[in-house]
């Protein structure tokens, strides 16, 4: 649970856990709620509501809270894409491994570019992180790094 509410905190702060955890490997999406590869609506409007809840537990101004959900969208658009391209390639590695003879170099070469594509997605993290760092005022930003800090490292149950 722990690592969903900092996936949904990243994806408030634009998609970034859900970027964190596509980085950490293999299982990531589902953790982030996907299904087939796919956000649904509810998925949305569950990142949605923990943008809200962000807003209110660094009690961000209404300028704040656009800001936000306008860096959150900008991100998710950017990593949808990627996220979905991975979790096909989690999936044809799964194939793969539960194969009559699963051949350990094309695991290995899917393996090496699905962690390419998990970079590609810490990076959107991370600089979605610092744009929204940028609107916080001082105390916001120590309950934010607080905030992550207490997250860090949970593993939370898969999806």
């Amino acid at each position: 649970m722990k690592k969903i509410f900092a996936l949904c905190f990243g994806a408030v702060l634009l998609v970034g856990a859900a970027l964190a955890l596509h980085a950490q490997g293999p299982g990531s999406l589902h953790r982030m709620g996907g299904h087939g590869g796919q956000m649904g609506a509810m998925d949305a409007d569950h990142m949605k509501g923990m943008v809200e809840h962000i807003a209110k537990f660094l009690n961000l101004t209404d300028a704040q809270t656009a800001a936000a959900k306008k860096i959150h969208e900008e991100t998710f658009a950017k990593a949808e894409p990627l996220m979905k391209q991975r979790h096909q390639q989690m999936e044809e590695i799964h194939a793969l491994l539960d194969g009559a003879n699963p051949d350990a170099t094309e695991i290995g070469q899917k393996m090496i570019a699905s962690h390419a594509i998990g970079e590609q997605l810490q990076a959107l993290h991370e600089e979605a992180m610092a744009k929204f760092s940028t609107v916080l005022n001082a105390d916001q930003l120590e309950k934010l790094k607080k905030m992550h800090e207490m997250h860090e490292g949970h593993e939370g149950p898969e999806f």
